[in-house]
């Protein structure tokens, strides 16, 4: 049975607007680019609902099967837009209407805003590339997968302690996303307080104003 994760409605850009020159068929397959998730690229293998062949500039209902689609777990929701691409050039932009697989559903009790490190406050994603640099898209998919995995994780306070006591070091943030999974309480100990237990840090404050 072929795979479809969900039904989009898509628009292909003309020639003019830097869109492809000649048609396509179902089944094309270009990279998927999601809204609030640009860290990730995945292909979409497209078919076309009731048509064959899609001319620049047509508008059109598709089949979309995504690879990676344990990364989208519980993130993708009707309405999210995306953009379809040949590389770097962007051939079209689409939307969700329906999601087949209820895998990548999200969940109706979760909010984009604590789901989504793309969508917390400035101050974190300027110090996540301030701090790790070239590695910084990395750094964002381990916390990424940290705050999805529960809802415990999910606070800019917990991400902030998380950079801030990764020391700009991959190896390190990973010890301290697993010492966040056994206690988050042990990484707020060791982010916020100096010891004898004296806390020096708040981070529910933005990155800049932490220090008490």
């Amino acid at each position: 049975m072929k795979q479809v994760d969900f039904i989009a409605e898509l628009k292909f850009l003309t020639s003019e607007q830097g869109g492809r020159k000649t048609p396509t068929r179902s089944n094309y397959r270009p990279h998927i680019e999601f809204d609030n998730y640009p860290e990730y690229l995945t292909s979409g293998n497209q078919t076309y609902i009731g048509k064959e062949i899609v001319k620049p500039g047509e508008k059109i209902k598709a089949e979309i099967a995504i690879l990676g689609t344990e990364y989208f777990s519980k993130r993708l929701y009707e309405n999210l837009e995306f953009k379809f691409c040949e590389g770097s050039r962007t051939i079209g932009y689409g939307k969700i209407i329906e999601i087949i697989n209820p895998d990548l559903k999200l969940e109706s009790d979760s909010d984009q805003k604590t789901l989504n490190l793309n969508l917390y406050p400035a101050d974190i994603k300027k110090k996540l590339e301030s701090d790790y640099g070239k590695n910084s898209g990395e750094a964002k998919r381990k916390i990424q997968k940290l705050i999805k995995s529960n809802k415990e994780f999910r606070s800019h306070r917990i991400v902030r302690a998380l950079i801030f006591a990764g020391k700009k070091e991959i190896n390190h943030l990973e010890k301290m996303i697993e010492l966040t999974r056994t206690d988050w309480r042990d990484l707020l100990m060791n982010a916020e307080y100096e010891y004898p237990e004296k806390r020096v840090r708040d981070f529910n404050r933005e990155f800049g104003n932490e220090k008490i």
